[in-house]
């Protein structure tokens, strides 16, 4: 899928967004801890069926004696999406006004566009704060900004797994 469709199926998905059921819920507590969990449950509905659903698809791929940790980071990378205080149009527009004035530019704004471009320091801030585990706010920071995987820490292969999980391209 292109980054285009990818982008027009998580807004579709975000419309019609419905409460998790309690296997989903208990899925999420197993795999969070109690400071993670707090974090998680400021997300609204859409991004914690997308976290879910990111969570799964990482789970399908790492099996089930994959690191934990990994899981948490699914479930967790775009915490700071809840800091713009936007929602599913507004935050469209923010993607398409960051592609078009560029995404580093945007960043520096303080506006919620910027706050949303940013998303991924301002959950690692978040993470962080409320004591999440290293990994976790390793990868929230560094999720959409590949040339920051090597300093995180995470190998390289669970940095592809989680991005692919998200809907990122691949490196080919």
């Amino acid at each position: 899928m292109t980054r285009v469709g990818h982008l027009a199926a998580r807004f579709a998905g975000s419309l019609r967004a419905r409460p998790l059921d309690r296997a989903d819920l208990a899925f999420v507590r197993h795999y969070l801890r109690p400071e993670e969990l707090d974090c998680w449950e400021g997300l609204g509905p859409a991004d914690r069926a997308e976290s879910l659903a990111t969570a799964r698809t990482a789970l399908g791929v790492l099996g089930p004696e994959g690191d934990p940790a990994w899981i948490a980071a699914a479930l967790l990378h775009d915490v700071g999406k809840t800091d713009s205080e936007l929602g599913t149009v507004g935050r469209a527009l923010a993607t398409l006004t960051a592609g078009l004035v560029g995404h580093e530019r945007a960043r520096g704004w303080t506006n919620a566009v910027g706050r949303y471009v940013n998303h991924d320091e301002l959950g690692a801030q978040r993470l962080r704060q409320a004591g999440a585990r290293a990994e976790v706010v390793a990868w929230a920071a560094a999720h959409h900004r590949r040339p920051r995987w090597p300093a995180t820490g995470i190998p390289p292969e669970i940095c592809e797994i989680l991005a692919a999980a998200d809907g990122e391209p691949l490196l080919r």
